[in-house]
């Protein structure tokens, strides 16, 4: 099952790669749900990245999967991993949050949209085989805050910015530095939810399958 997940998102990616991952033409030759849902998951994750990346503290989020240091530093890498996995989270959490504001129905889909996003996730990252434990992870995160997400009011948006904040574990006891990193942290969700991908919504909408 896990490698049946990474190898569609392996073949999706590669597919869309040359043409640019235009959404009009990748949505143009959908015919059902469940592509509509895959394809869509990409660009959620690429904007939940955008937010992770605009961070001045991005190197505690980017992590070298790789298995000497895991084995060598194995308390140390759980930490990151759980960082990462954590920041991850709550940062696809606000962009659903915007995603069901701009579009109710696919509420209805959330778990599916989850799960197809962790798995485009999982390959962009190179780390195939910690689908399982990622998928596992969100998963909880997600049934212990969906009220939260599928709420529409700002106080719910600012409390996600802060669950997103707390979830990069800084260990900082300066309140002007946590400050300024609160400030850039909200710029940064603004700035994805104000570039939101609406060209995809719109062409999601003329399939008239969802």
């Amino acid at each position: 099952m896990q490698k049946k997940y990474t190898d569609s998102a392996k073949l999706w990616q590669t597919q869309f790669k040359p043409i640019d991952y235009n959404p009009k033409l990748i949505f143009s030759n959908i015919d059902s749900k469940k592509e509509i849902l895959f394809s869509l998951s990409f660009f959620l994750v690429i904007m939940t990245i955008e937010i992770l990346f605009n961070q001045p503290f991005k190197k505690k989020i980017k992590i070298f999967h790789n298995n000497f240091y895991q084995k060598i530093f194995k308390s140390k890498f759980q930490k990151l991993e759980r960082i990462e996995m954590h920041s991850f989270a709550f940062s696809l959490f606000l962009i659903l949050q915007k995603l069901f504001e701009e579009e109710e129905r696919l509420k209805a889909y959330a778990n599916q949209i989850i799960q197809d996003s962790i798995c485009h996730w999982s390959f962009i990252d190179k780390v195939d085989k910690n689908y399982p434990k990622r998928l596992q992870t969100i998963n909880k995160l997600w049934s212990e805050h969906s009220k939260l997400i599928l709420s529409r009011t700002y106080e719910s948006r600012i409390d996600l910015i802060f669950l997103l904040y707390k979830s990069f574990e800084l260990g900082i006891s300066n309140k002007t530095i946590i400050k300024k990193n609160l400030s850039v942290l909200i710029f940064s969700v603004s700035k994805a939810q104000k570039d939101f991908r609406y060209d995809v919504l719109k062409e999601i909408k003329k399939t008239k399958l969802i």
